[in-house]
């Protein structure tokens, strides 16, 4: 589903990255700084790597040296920011139908899709609710709703439960697992937290210094790692 090899320079900082993803669940793991976020963002286009290439099922997203390089909307994947960026001046259900609207999916086929997902994810009865009225476990979930409603091949989380309390995290992380694992759509989670990790991943990636130190499934002993939280007991 997604075959990488990129290379990003920074001052200070070299991203070196070769990762395969099958249809599974994998939780990038490392401190703040390690590269995660960048990853991320190069596998959606919203940053260039400087060097290789990024396939996503049979596409060829990026290729430095083909000069291929896909504009974000047009490479099928649903991205959950670490702030959410839900639109504040859109009620839950304008939100969430917001991409559908934007690829000009008729009005129909819009409420469809849009009514569909929020029944899924248990938001139909939020759907004329502000941002501003929402819990953070909600507006994470219309979030995920948002990026789920297009119906990506492939699914990025960048820190989602960073800003949740202990018991809304909880709560929130287990309905995501549930979620993805019932959609079947492989996805990869950003997170400094190994519980995160632990819970929702079917393999963990720890990313150190820009490069991938080491591949485990969640039930093997991790290492410490700076700036990783422990918190499973």
């Amino acid at each position: 589903m997604l075959d990488l090899s990129i290379t990003k320079r920074f001052p200070g900082f070299r991203l070196n990255v070769q990762l395969k993803l099958g249809r599974e669940i994998l939780a990038l793991l490392g401190e703040n700084g390690s590269g995660k976020s960048t990853t991320l963002k190069a596998i959606a286009g919203l940053v260039t790597p400087d060097e290789g290439y990024i396939r996503i099922g049979n596409t060829l997203a990026f290729h430095s040296e083909l000069g291929i390089n896909i504009p974000p909307q047009k490479r099928s994947i649903g991205f959950v920011f670490q702030e959410l960026a839900l639109f504040p001046h859109l009620n839950v259900y304008e939100n969430i139908a917001f991409g559908l609207k934007v690829r000009g999916y008729s009005r129909a086929r819009i409420g469809e899709e849009v009514n569909a997902i929020m029944q899924a994810l248990g938001l139909a009865e939020l759907r004329y609710h502000m941002p501003c009225e929402l819990s953070g476990g909600q507006k994470q979930r219309v979030a995920l709703a948002r990026a789920l409603v297009t119906k990506p091949r492939l699914l990025l989380l960048d820190e989602p439960f960073s800003a949740l309390d202990l018991r809304t995290r909880q709560e929130v992380r287990e309905q995501v697992r549930d979620i993805l694992k019932t959609l079947n759509i492989p996805a990869i989670i950003v997170t400094h937290d190994y519980e995160d990790a632990a819970i929702l991943a079917d393999r963990i990636c720890v990313l150190s210094n820009g490069r991938i130190k080491s591949q485990k499934p969640p039930s093997a002993t991790m290492p410490p790692l700076p700036g990783v939280v422990y918190s499973l007991s």
